[in-house]
């Protein structure tokens, strides 16, 4: 008969508190650290927030001189999550071991800084704050290291739109004024070459569009802006997926190419093509606005004039979304 072969039992945080390889810096500062686990052979200590410099001071006198890494986390929308909103996790390795454990730390909002044990972690927790919004208390310089300053929200947070959000510039100039990104004339160009939006961002995580789509709905839409009406963007071009995206095509030919197609393909068909963004989209952009209901103005094609508004409000009424 053949035997069975069992796995071995798991080790509970005490077990993994007393092993050899950390247990001479986890007795400096037993009591910083709230859990332990060990996963694939790796062990990862859970550390009080406020201790997390404490902890790293002890590692470090231990040999665990090199910091590999550094990287935050949201669980804002990770499945029965009730803990704090982020995480950090810190991997941490010794040459003298040979081996690499991680620390971890929950917090809402700030985290002290470790710059002061690991001066790698400069750069490593700018690009954490630059993408989570995660500060770090007592950081030397804590500024934006891969976005702009001024640019709208952090990029690897949750509730980042996949869309994204405009950043203030839907074409990127060749030169940034100092300290700062995209802006109109940077280029030396027509001021026309950037698009920019002139409203204001009252909070985080507000992409204009959308803001537009919201005044739309509560029936305080603001006009297009005219000065963008005149503009033909690069991606006003046809496409495999797209074929009537084509500025200088007839609306009656653009629109047999889209017959077949969904309610988005018409009203998109039926757009001035120029991808202007004066309405607060591009052509494409505008006519999924439409037709998910995430805007009921069909006014904001300033390029299309009458024809393109008399053509939208036809196929929405045949859609019954008037």
């Amino acid at each position: 008969m053949a035997e069975t072969a069992t796995q071995p039992a798991a080790r509970t945080a005490d077990d993994i508190k007393r092993d050899p390889l950390i247990a001479t810096a986890v007795a400096r500062v037993r009591d910083a650290i709230t859990d332990a686990k060990e996963f694939a052979g790796e062990i990862t200590l859970i550390v009080s927030r406020d201790r997390i410099r404490d902890v790293a001071s002890a590692f470090k006198e231990d040999g665990f001189t090199y910091l590999v890494d550094l990287a935050g986390l949201d669980y804002s929308k990770y499945p029965g999550w009730s803990g704090p909103r982020f995480g950090v996790a810190y991997m941490i390795y010794s040459f003298r071991k040979n081996a690499r454990i991680r620390l971890k730390v929950l917090t809402n909002d700030t985290i002290p800084t470790v710059t002061t044990v690991w001066k790698t972690a400069n750069w490593h927790e700018r690009e954490t704050f630059d993408m989570l919004g995660i500060r770090f208390d007592g950081h030397p310089n804590l500024e934006r290291i891969l976005m702009w300053e001024g640019f709208n929200g952090h990029p690897l947070r949750k509730d980042f739109p996949v869309r994204g959000i405009d950043t203030g510039a839907r074409i990127y100039p060749e030169v940034f004024p100092e300290g700062g990104g995209p802006k109109a004339g940077s280029t030396g160009k027509d001021i026309k070459d950037v698009n920019l939006y002139k409203g204001e961002w009252k909070h985080y995580g507000v992409w204009p569009a959308a803001s537009i789509a919201a005044r739309a709905k509560a029936g305080t839409q603001q006009p297009p802006a005219p000065e963008l009406a005149a503009q033909i963007a690069e991606t006003a071009k046809p496409t495999e997926e797209a074929p009537w995206h084509d500025p200088e095509m007839p609306m009656t030919q653009r629109l047999e190419l889209a017959k077949n197609g969904s309610l988005k393909d018409k009203l998109f068909a039926a757009m001035a093509q120029t991808d202007c963004t004066a309405c607060g989209w591009d052509c494409e952009g505008y006519a999924a606005a439409l037709a998910t209901g995430e805007s009921k103005d069909a006014t904001l094609c300033v390029p299309g004039e009458a024809e393109t508004e008399m053509k939208l409000k036809e196929l929405l009424a045949a859609a019954g979304k008037l």
